[in-house]
């Protein structure tokens, strides 16, 4: 029997236990995996703390929504990938923290991208290129982003620069530095920031990142919510502003797209660190913390 981090309960990461878990055969279209490493998002944090009830577990839940691996069992439907490929996986039904995980939406892993970068892609890779999408920003348009230096803000910034948009980044002192080497423009987040994005010039559109009730300035700046979305602030309906959430269809290819560009050289990640799968409870804890400012993945030998 395999083992994965079951989460046993709502509550402090002690409630993530390394537990003996059936092994999954997969279905339709899936692939199992698997897993050399996997990431830790801050929504496996509010899933594990009980903030986010509404999103329904199973007893004994396996968080995780990314993961890369190797290819270990074929479902039916599946062409183009074989047993023994290298994959990274975005996990929309969770089990990323597992010796095995079933992923539906996947990509080759080429060689030189690390396990560990390979973990690091799928959630925040997915939800840039889908914001992107959504928003239509263009060549010559300027883009306000608030979050910067966080995992999807990074990889934001860089596709958004990379298509010919100006990027003004909203970011903490800590991170001014960073934005400029991706491209953007830093302006200071905090009280008066409206202030300080006007004096750059016109806004065409805002993508929140943070989710730190910042749409009442995104709308003033854009000019309506049309062209303002976020991906985790709960007002956004009280505001009229798009709150983007992960699905199958929000942005096909973007795992392809940005392990490709990974794998060039051409696309950079939020600095992070890896500890073993085992010690989940332990990454957690420390994420909490708020001591640790780099991403955590979680590794099996």
């Amino acid at each position: 029997m395999p083992n994965a981090v079951v989460m046993t309960g709502y509550g402090p990461p002690e409630v993530l236990k390394w537990a003996g878990v059936p092994l999954a055969e997969p279905g339709e279209g899936q692939i199992r995996i698997k897993v050399k490493a996997a990431g830790i998002s801050p929504t496996d944090l509010a899933l594990r703390a009980g903030y986010l009830k509404a999103i329904p577990l199973p007893p004994d839940a396996v968080l995780g929504f990314e993961a890369a691996g190797t290819v270990d069992a074929v479902g039916p439907g599946v062409t183009g990938t074989s047993t023994g490929d290298g994959v990274t996986a975005l996990l929309l039904s969770l089990g990323g923290y597992a010796e095995y995980a079933v992923a539906s939406i996947w990509a080759r892993k080429p060689d030189t991208v690390s396990w560990i970068d390979a973990a690091a892609l799928p959630t925040s890779a997915e939800a840039a290129v889908g914001v992107l999408r959504q928003l239509g920003v263009r060549s010559g348009e300027t883009l306000l982003l608030f979050g910067g230096g966080g995992s999807v803000g990074i990889i934001a910034t860089q596709l958004a620069v990379a298509m010919g948009v100006t990027v003004i980044s909203a970011v903490g002192e800590h991170d001014e530095t960073l934005a400029l080497e991706l491209g953007a423009t830093p302006v200071r987040y905090g009280p008066g920031v409206a202030g300080r994005v006007r004096a750059l010039g016109a806004v065409d559109a805002v993508f929140d990142a943070a989710g730190t009730g910042v749409l009442a300035d995104a709308i003033a700046l854009a000019g309506g919510p049309k062209r303002v979305i976020t991906l985790s602030d709960p007002a956004a309906a009280d505001f009229g502003v798009t709150l983007s959430e992960a699905t199958p269809d929000r942005a096909p290819g973007a795992l392809d797209e940005t392990i490709a560009l990974l794998a060039e050289g051409r696309l950079r990640l939020r600095a992070h660190k890896s500890m073993p799968m085992q010690q989940a409870a332990e990454a957690h804890r420390q994420l909490e913390g708020g001591k640790v400012h780099e991403r955590i993945i979680l590794t099996l030998n």
